[in-house]
């Protein structure tokens, strides 16, 4: 085991330079493409609604219980792939299993592209829903375990960031073409996923915790700006110091046997670090998908409508949309000085008023005190995507990576 005083004299001479902020952040946007793809699946069903809810002009028309059963399917799978990620994690690493991501989304876009009915519609949103849930589990413990803690905020926000990309992308697309063919030019993503992800290192710490030291020393390398083994040897020995002390050097927890490995997991949901946090983070992931209507996106076409936008909605979804990517790097630029705490509480509080006065708003339309203004509509909506955005919606991703032990 390597000594304790070693590693912190050796630590304290540790620094890294601009390139190791380069390699960190050309692993991560490289892996932010399944991000990316996250942002298309969720948006692709908006499209779909809007060009085939009750259009006799289409091939095939859908009603509001396929519409409604379409738009959900994902959300209600989404948790499965991200269980089965956890799981296959520790066996194959992150780059793999953010390879096999996007498997299941190519033969979804394909699926939807070739669709001719509303259970075509729906078999190819479990796959994206699956393929979204198994990516997502991965692609955030792999930039808590390559990046350093000044970088870590910061690039744990481009997740955020690049799936309002992709949603962007998505009503970009719509606004020229109709929903086959956006679903065709969406199969591209997950493919330049898989080719940008080949050459990214292994996480580190995975390497280590399988014993495969050499090649966790290659990736260190790689990801502190292609030094040498010399420059990061202190945080190696940290990492491998770390990896003995928790008990999951050489890929093993206290244990051979397989089944007690599994019950030893299991029981790590006993240890207050781990159940705290997920306790916590339950509560704001809950939170912030409420306060920011993330569920009604796939039917927000419909919402529109429902408030009085009937006219120019793939522009108001483009300008939605590009302010929620405004507001994720407004957010990534500012959580330094702000602090999360901060940012997190100013913006739910804004969206919590946002939300009950349009609400107020939406009822004083339908007691017939006054009538609907599609510009106060746009004006809540608009609001309501863009503070989030700025703090609410992005900020626990950034958390998620930084309050779990490594174990």
């Amino acid at each position: 085991m390597p000594d304790v005083k070693e590693i912190q004299a050796q630590d304290s001479t540790r620094k890294y330079g601009p390139k190791a902020t380069l390699a960190q952040c050309l692993a991560t946007i490289a892996q932010s493409f399944l991000f990316i793809g996250l942002g298309m699946n969720l948006s692709i069903s908006a499209i779909v609604i809007r060009d085939l809810y009750r259009n006799p002009n289409s091939e095939f028309s859908i009603t509001i219980t396929e519409a409604s059963w379409y738009g959900s399917l994902l959300f209600i799978i989404h948790p499965v792939g991200c269980l089965l990620s956890g799981i296959l994690q520790d066996k194959f690493g992150k780059k793999r299993c953010m390879i096999l991501a996007n498997v299941p989304s190519i033969f979804g876009w394909v699926l939807l592209y070739s669709a001719h009915s509303s259970v075509l519609l729906c078999a190819s949103t479990l796959l994206m829903g699956f393929s979204t849930g198994f990516g997502a589990g991965s692609t955030s413990s792999y930039v808590g375990e390559i990046s350093e803690p000044r970088l870590r905020g910061s690039l744990g926000s481009l997740g955020s960031t690049a799936m309002r990309i992709g949603t962007l992308l998505m009503y970009i697309l719509g606004l020229f073409f109709d929903w086959r063919t956006v679903a065709l030019f969406s199969t591209f993503c997950p493919i330049m996923c898989i080719c940008f992800v080949i050459f990214i290192p292994e996480s580190p710490i995975w390497l280590i915790a399988k014993g495969r030291n050499d090649k966790a020393k290659k990736a260190m390398c790689w990801l502190r700006g292609w030094v040498e083994p010399e420059k990061i040897n202190p945080e190696f020995l940290e990492l491998v110091h770390y990896n003995q002390v928790s008990g999951t050097q050489g890929g093993k927890i206290d244990t051979d046997d397989n089944n007690k490995k599994f019950l030893s997991n299991l029981a790590q949901f006993k240890n207050p670090a781990v159940y705290r946090p997920l306790r916590l983070m339950l509560i704001i992931f809950f939170v912030s998908f409420v306060v920011s209507i993330f569920p009604t996106r796939p039917f927000i076409t419909k919402i529109m409508k429902e408030v009085g936008l009937f006219d120019n909605q793939n522009e108001s979804l483009v300008l939605l949309t590009g302010l929620t990517s405004i507001g994720c790097i407004i957010a990534t630029v500012t959580v330094h000085r702000t602090g999360k705490r901060l940012l997190t509480l100013l913006t739910l509080s804004i969206n919590t008023v946002l939300l009950l006065s349009f609400g107020a708003y939406i009822i004083s339309v339908k007691a017939e005190y006054f009538s609907y203004s599609p510009l106060i509509s746009l004006t809540f909506l608009c609001g309501i995507y863009f503070i989030g955005s700025c703090g609410i919606s992005c900020i626990p991703w950034m958390i998620l990576i930084e309050v779990f032990p490594n174990n």
